[in-house]
């Protein structure tokens, strides 16, 4: 290496010229003990955050519990889409068949409270002929 002066200096010259004071004065010796506080209490902060994230990092979930949690509130959507849609009339045998029958079972029915109201008129007509009939007889 070279000096201003343009002479080559030893690696122990170098050193010698770039050695800091050899006793700091009470105002340096302030200075980086406020420094060194300031790191320390720094660092105590930092040390705390990674305390902090470190008993998080336990309590969230993997990926694949992420995974699944996303399939199943997709899943839970389209059920609620679903559920949320008019039910549209669909005709499938066995609810023809039961139509059918239950209309089978009202035509009889209606049937028989016709058969019946015919017997009960022609009752009704057979009295009153005999009423009429007892009339007559009785002055």
């Amino acid at each position: 290496m070279n000096s201003e002066s343009g002479q080559r200096l030893s690696m122990e010259e170098l050193k010698q010229r770039n050695l800091p004071p050899a006793n700091p004065s009470q105002r340096d010796w302030d200075e980086l003990l406020a420094q060194l506080n300031r790191l320390e209490a720094s660092v105590g902060a930092q040390e705390a955050h990674a305390r902090a994230l470190s008993r998080q990092v336990g309590q969230l979930p993997t990926r694949e519990q992420m995974e699944a949690l996303t399939r199943e509130v997709a899943q839970m959507q389209a059920t609620l889409k679903q559920a949320g849609k008019r039910r549209e009339l669909s005709v499938s045998p066995s609810s023809l068949r039961t139509a059918l029958s239950v209309l089978i079972w009202l035509a009889l029915i209606l049937l028989g409270t016709m058969v019946g109201m015919v017997v009960l008129q022609a009752i009704w007509s057979g009295l009153a002929a005999l009423w009429s009939a007892v009339r007559t007889l009785i002055p």
